[in-house]
């Protein structure tokens, strides 16, 4: 199209928008792409096109761009589409992007309520065989990462998939229509079946030359009347398989483009398929197990028969995670008959998509379709995968996990455990592979003391350090897939690791990613979750920006500062805080303000129970650099005289209400009192610090003496504020004590 405009794809991840950014950013557009759930294959895919993919995108950094293209997923109330809209920047959906993009070419359109993607992918693969010049833009990925879900040659011909699902295929104009289906789906959008029979109708009457579906359809031939395109009908070989009508309705399509007169079905036989297209993940002498796509009762249907006639003399099991809930209600009874071809189905819980739970659309309404064979209902995690284990059983079968929402996350799980003997810690790693990007850290059994600022402690059973967005979305899937405990790294302060260590996911956040440190307009920082608050002091002074001196000297990364709304001097993290980007506790990515959020002593609700990412710092005052680094000089020496210099945790107990922990501990005589080589500080009683070699035993029992030796001098009992990873205070401080001196 043109260099000049710089587009912004929102929801680049998506499998309908990553091959349209990538074919412009081929044809020389300026095309950036950011997508808070973007999984790795895809990440690699784009960046490898040419695609520019910021980790983050913030309101401010809107202006940098001229149109914004969105997924149909993205809900009109998204904040960075609000934000956009007030901008004034011209904002498209996928489908009305690719119709400007299809505008003026040789546009050859396949549609249908489902099979589009495989047989799109069956013609561009034949490109590649016959060595056939021309463009094409598919709705999926290929099984094969290495053959690209685009091409741009700059050909007058431009093949591509139409998605009826959002109202956007009203926009196209094909030469040549290629017309699978039209069987009723997306209730959410065509509350009947008429409407969305009119859509296909309406494509076909803009279609200029030629018509091509299957025969044998009358309802096809229904919606070519009165059409002024010439109308071919071609025949399906019965005998074909699965993808029968896929290939036949690919080669009838062939023939009418340059070149493709020489392709034939031997050749599509050896199409390499399309992911997530009856993909094979485990195979052994008793069990194979497949993943589909289909998430309509017809394909269903269709793939559970030709399953019956390949897989002779096994028994099929099928897993089933319905799709939208508006689907599930609209069509409960037809899942119900078409998935009793199996000899067991399992049910998973629904894959929402964008939707709000409805009435009728649930997993129970689908149970209540089944009558008395209603199937079983699996947890989506190692708990469910363990209990189909139990059901498969010994005899040879043939499982296949089907749907089109997050089921691949649970088949990859199952397999990966057949693999390794249902060993936790290989599969874990198994599942990982492919998921995370190369430099993303996976260990097992990580020594974790030397990671902190106490330097004591033992090992993770889990670690990882995500270098992008991605791996973390990734590791964080594993940990609910695998139900494990997760906790968050940053520099260690404020932590105790036990001596037995952690049972647990370990994620450190020492990527540079997680580490940028950003100017924004109007006097702000932008932080990301990694970043040093020394590093954000000296960010803030080096700009001008008063009220950040308080961080210096505090040992620790925002991340953490924003989980406890950390402080010093009299001042607090959100004192300067503007917006925060995190994950919630269901890994949904969220944007709020300051206001959103609800403070305790030493903890933020919110933050608590999900991951901060970056937060927006905002000055609450501008001021000569020279005034600000006097300040920072004289908050590092008040530091210096106040706190010890050994390895610490920072302040072990809070303070209780109208005292000071470190007073309490002073007055009962405790200074320079120690277990072994953990010793209260001599400089500040509050701290216990490492005199080089000391045991995190050491160190619990030493809080359990110093608080006990306060509440018999004082009457306080003090409670401890460092965190004691993957552990309770409470238990261990009621428990014998751990070090005998």
């Amino acid at each position: 199209m043109s260099g000049e405009k710089r587009y912004l794809f929102l929801g680049a991840g998506g499998m309908g928008m990553a091959p349209l950014a990538a074919w412009m950013a081929a044809a020389g557009d300026t095309i950036y792409g950011y997508d808070d759930s973007m999984q790795e294959p895809v990440r690699r895919f784009l960046e490898n096109s040419g695609v520019s993919l910021p980790e983050f995108i913030l309101e401010a950094h809107l202006d940098t761009f001229d149109v914004i293209v969105h997924s149909s997923a993205l809900q009109k109330d998204h904040p960075l589409l609000v934000a956009a809209a007030a901008r004034g920047l011209e904002i498209l959906r996928r489908g009305e992007m690719l119709a400007r993009v299809a505008k003026g070419r040789r546009l050859v359109a396949v549609a249908g309520s489902h099979g589009k993607t495989t047989t799109s992918g069956l013609v561009a693969h034949a490109f590649g065989v016959l060595g056939i010049q021309a463009d094409y833009i598919l709705g999926g990925f290929f099984a094969d990462e290495n053959v690209p879900a685009c091409q741009h040659v700059d050909s007058d011909w431009l093949l591509v998939e139409l998605d009826e699902s959002d109202g956007t295929i009203d926009l196209f104009h094909p030469e040549v229509t290629l017309l699978l289906n039209a069987d009723w789906d997306h209730a959410d959008r065509y509350t009947d079946a008429e409407q969305l029979l009119e859509a296909f109708a309406g494509l076909l009457a803009r279609t200029e030359d030629r018509i091509l579906f299957p025969q044998g359809c009358p309802q096809l031939d229904a919606l070519s009347q009165g059409v002024t395109a010439l109308v071919e009908r071609f025949a399906i070989d019965p005998e074909g398989g699965y993808h029968s009508l896929n290939r036949t309705a690919a080669l009838a399509l062939l023939r009418y483009l340059p070149g493709g007169e020489a392709g034939d079905i031997s050749m599509l036989k050896k199409f390499p398929g399309m992911a997530r297209r009856l993909s094979v993940l485990y195979e052994s002498a008793s069990m194979r197990v497949f993943e589909d796509y289909a998430h309509h009762p017809t394909e269903i249907e269709s793939l559970l028969a030709s399953l019956r006639e390949s897989e002779v003399g096994r028994r099929l099991v099928v897993v089933f995670q319905p799709h939208r809930y508006s689907r599930t209600r609209q069509f409960k009874g037809e899942f119900a008959a078409s998935l009793a071809e199996a000899d067991v189905c399992l049910l998973l819980p629904v894959y929402a998509a964008h939707e709000d739970g409805s009435a009728g659309g649930g997993v129970e309404d689908l149970l209540v379709a089944f009558g008395a064979d209603a199937p079983e209902l699996l947890s989506m995690d190692v708990k469910g995968a363990e209990r189909l284990y139990q059901v498969v059983g010994g005899e040879p079968t043939t499982l296949v996990f089907v749907g089109a929402g997050n089921i691949d996350q649970f088949g990859a799980v199952f397999s990966s455990l057949l693999r390794h003997d249902f060993s936790v810690e290989s599969a874990w790693g198994s599942y990982l592979e492919g998921r995370v990007g190369p430099d993303c850290v996976l260990r097992c059994e990580e020594a974790l003391a030397a990671k902190t600022t106490m330097r004591v402690g033992g090992t993770s059973r889990f670690y990882a350090e995500p270098s992008n967005l991605c791996d973390l979305r990734s590791l964080l899937q594993a940990v609910r897939l695998f139900q494990l405990e997760v906790f968050f790294l940053g520099r260690g302060s404020n932590l105790i690791v036990p001596e037995d260590g952690y049972r647990g996911l370990v994620i450190r956040f020492s990527a540079p990613v997680w580490r940028r440190l950003e100017p924004i307009k109007g006097g702000g920082l932008w932080a990301a979750t990694g970043a040093r608050l020394k590093e954000v002091c000296g960010q803030a002074a080096k700009a001008g920006l008063g009220g950040f001196e308080f961080l210096e000297g505090i040992p620790g990364s925002l991340g953490g500062s924003l989980r406890m709304n950390a402080g010093a001097m009299g001042s607090w993290i959100f004192d300067v805080v503007e917006r925060v980007q995190m994950l919630d506790a269901e890994g949904r990515f969220l944007d709020l303000p300051r206001e959103a959020f609800h403070f305790g002593y030493r903890k933020v609700e919110e933050i608590s129970q999900g991951i901060a990412l970056g937060a927006i710092l905002r000055s609450p005052e501008a001021d000569a650099v020279g005034a600000i680094r006097q300040r920072m000089d004289s908050y590092s020496t008040i530091r210096k005289s106040s706190q010890p210099r050994e390895p610490s945790a920072g302040c072990i107990f809070k303070n209780p209400e109208g005292n000071h922990a470190g007073k309490l501990i002073d007055e009962a005589g405790l200074k320079g009192f120690s277990v072994g080589s953990a010793e209260v500080s001599s400089v500040h009683a509050n701290f216990i610090v490492n005199k080089g070699g000391a045991t995190a035993d050491e160190v619990i029992e030493l809080v359990r003496r110093v608080r006990r030796a306060v509440k018999e001098h004082s009457g306080y009992e003090l409670e401890p504020e460092v965190l004691l990873l993957g552990a309770s205070w409470d238990e261990l401080l009621t428990e014998e004590g751990l070090v005998h001196v």
